[in-house]
């Protein structure tokens, strides 16, 4: 039983390294994301005036104001909400957070030590493979977030499918419990 339990140990320190690796390199990853994320968000903020200019123009072009033939407000509104999400990415994050787990502060990983020595060796105080698969985690969730918002903004527009608001939603809230996959 030793024998399996110290191959085991060793399959798991080679795969340790490399999941550290993977975990180091995906830091920058998640800065790039966020900038990413800064970006978009002004240029949803664009989006939004010239859908804001388009609209007004119409409506003042058209000779009676009984229909508006089309989303109407809906889709600047929309693009107005993901933008200042975006720009204001930190804050936002930490209000979701804050509303979903009641803290803002995603909590530092804290090993666990279990009557299973799998678990143990996993996750136990000994390794530092836990906190990587917790770093990995998180930017996933990271990327999951920024994707949501996109595809709820994208909703808004006209001649997308129905269903986008939810999946965004979805993605948005499966975001932010896999960047606090601590407390989840």
């Amino acid at each position: 039983m030793s024998t399996s339990t110290g191959s085991l140990t060793s399959w798991i320190a080679d795969q340790g390294n490399v999941i550290n690796n993977i975990a180091a390199s995906l830091v920058p990853v998640e800065k790039l994301v966020t900038g990413f994320a800064y970006l978009m968000g002004l240029t949803f903020f664009f989006k939004a005036i010239y859908t804001l200019k388009t609209y007004g123009e119409s409506r003042s072009s058209m000779m009676s104001s009984g229909g508006s033939g089309g989303s109407g407000m809906k889709e600047p509104v929309i693009y107005l909400m993901v933008g200042a999400m975006f720009v204001y990415f930190p804050s936002g994050l930490a209000l979701l957070l804050n509303t979903t787990f009641g803290s803002s502060n995603i909590l530092q990983y804290a090993p666990i030590n279990s009557g299973n020595s799998t678990m143990t060796t996993l996750f136990g105080s000994g390794s530092s493979m836990g906190a990587s698969i917790a770093l990995i985690i998180q930017v996933i969730g990271v990327i999951a977030f920024v994707r949501g918002w996109v595809l709820i903004a994208r909703s808004a527009s006209q001649g997308q499918q129905p269903g986008g608001a939810g999946k965004g939603m979805v993605h948005v809230f499966g975001g932010i419990l896999a960047m606090n996959i601590v407390l989840t």
